[in-house]
């Protein structure tokens, strides 16, 4: 990782570097795999980039790809290993949406029929033109944005 932007004061980075030990299962040249100490279900398992990057919106496009190509390996292996009925992939991006550790990550977490975990989110309805316009408004920051405020 020594030609990679590291973050000396974040614990990814630390166990990215070796500095914190981690039940590693998977590693590329860009991303590291590794079991949550903290787990939602055993099993739970982080996909981090070794680079650094607070969120994973900023993450370059490339560096996603090469990360996030990992997952149905993984999620295939975490299944089988656990006996899980299913799995959830999660992405907490930014304080508000739940990120506590600000170096981008994807949560591959086993499920089981009976786990106490709550799904779903409640869910809500666009209404008029919402829908439309809010398509419109994605669509045009993918283009690069706008300038007409």
């Amino acid at each position: 990782m020594s030609n990679q932007h590291h973050d000396p004061a974040c614990i990814f980075c630390k166990i990215v570097r070796g500095d914190i030990p981690s039940a590693r299962v998977l590693e590329t040249d860009h991303a590291v795999a590794f079991l949550d100490i903290n787990p939602v279900n055993r099993g739970h398992v982080l996909l981090v980039p070794k680079a650094h990057h607070a969120t994973l919106a900023d993450l370059p496009d490339h560096l996603a790809a090469e990360t996030a190509s990992l997952v149905p390996r993984l999620a295939r292996a975490i299944q089988a290993a656990t006996g899980a009925d299913g799995l959830n992939l999660v992405v907490n991006n930014g304080q508000v949406a739940g990120q506590t550790v600000f170096h981008g990550h994807w949560h591959l977490i086993p499920r089981f029929v009976d786990d106490p975990v709550n799904w779903p989110w409640p869910h809500d309805e666009y209404s008029g033109d919402e829908l439309g316009q809010m398509q419109f408004r994605i669509e045009r920051e993918l283009r690069g944005g706008s300038t007409d405020g």
